[in-house]
């Protein structure tokens, strides 16, 4: 089998990770990819704040938390708030992605996800674990942690649209979901 095609079905999200980092040049090749990524028209609307080490990421652990606490009608409020949460699920890197949504209302998300998902697939074809992380696209509009984002250099018109964790993995990736039936209609 081609081993592209290999990469993209061996892929697995990882959620326990060795605390060791890896090296930056690792780190480069995995963003490098993700900056290959397609977007509409070319726009490339994304960017980037990567946190490395896990003291850097425990500051953001905390922002979300309380950033989460603050606001009633979040949908993570139990998810994020439990004893057990983590951020990162202790990965050594975490990787916060926004877009430009005055340079691409529409597409901006999209673009921001074909750049995570081409991201993720470098990082597996490099021995790097990774995971897309959620949470804070729907902190967008708290003022508190809209401040503390722009403060780690997200710029005030952008918007985050997701984020993840990378490092090595901590024990053999999951087994593949069943896929589901039915999902394909091929017309000829």
């Amino acid at each position: 089998m081609n081993e592209t095609i290999q990469t993209l079905l061996a892929r697995r999200s990882i959620r326990k990770y060795k605390p060791e980092q890896f090296s930056n040049e690792i780190l480069h090749q995995i963003i490098e990819a993700g900056l290959y990524a397609p977007s509409a028209m070319g726009r490339q609307p994304w960017h980037l704040v990567v946190v490395r080490g896990h003291d850097k990421i425990a500051g953001v652990h905390r922002e979300v938390k309380a950033a989460t606490a603050r606001m009633p009608d979040n949908p993570y409020k139990e998810f994020v708030g439990s004893e057990s949460y983590t951020i990162n699920y202790h990965a050594p890197t975490f990787i916060i992605v926004s877009g430009d949504t005055t340079l691409s209302p529409r597409n901006a998300p999209f673009d921001c996800a074909l750049l995570l998902g081409s991201m993720f697939l470098a990082a597996h074809a490099l021995g790097i674990g990774s995971c897309w992380i959620n949470q804070l696209n729907v902190l967008n509009d708290e003022p508190g942690f809209r401040a503390y984002m722009t403060q780690l250099g997200i710029p005030p018109e952008n918007r985050i649209f997701g984020c993840a964790c990378f490092g090595y993995a901590d024990g053999p990736p999951p087994e593949p979901a069943k896929r589901k039936e039915n999902a394909v209609v091929i017309l000829e």
